[in-house]
């Protein structure tokens, strides 16, 4: 499934996505969610976030 960022919260813990789903990252990845963009891509794999729009960066998360 495909979605794009529409926030980053709690500097990088907390991805909502535009489809209104949130996702909570460990404090590791933070730094670089932190660094995403509103609007960026994002492919969603079972606890697995992709950003396809920053060289397919992956990470590890849980939905909330």
């Amino acid at each position: 499934m495909k979605a794009s960022v529409k926030e980053i919260q709690d500097s990088g813990k907390v991805i909502v996505l535009d489809d209104g789903s949130k996702w909570s990252v460990s404090s590791f990845d933070a730094f670089n969610t932190r660094m995403w963009m509103r609007f960026d891509s994002i492919e969603i794999n079972f606890n697995k976030l992709t950003n396809l729009s920053r060289g397919s960066q992956t990470v590890d998360a849980r939905r909330v």
